[in-house]
């Protein structure tokens, strides 16, 4: 299911969002949810959830219907965490 969610975000619905300079990525897929993480301009963009709903979703349910549901990731990630413990430690 990871490969195939794969390549519907690069061949499908990538190429949508990079005409504004956004993209997808998959995160994981947890108890049969799969959890995006948008980018680039569509990471603070705020129709992401409409996005997700109404593109992304929609794709992935339409190629494999027996997903339980598409989320929007909402973690931040190790790089930014170590990044914020280093500033606050005065290391940077």
């Amino acid at each position: 299911m990871e490969n195939k969610i794969n390549e519907i975000l690069h061949k499908e619905i990538n190429p949508l969002l990079n005409e504004h300079y956004g993209s997808a990525e998959l995160v994981e897929i947890k108890d049969n949810i799969v959890y995006i993480k948008m980018l680039g301009a569509c990471g603070g963009c705020p129709c992401s959830q409409e996005t997700l709903e109404n593109i992304i979703e929609a794709k992935i349910r339409e190629e494999i219907p027996e997903i339980g549901g598409v989320r929007l990731y909402q973690g931040v990630s190790d790089e930014l965490i170590n990044f914020a413990k280093d500033i606050l430690n005065g290391k940077r």
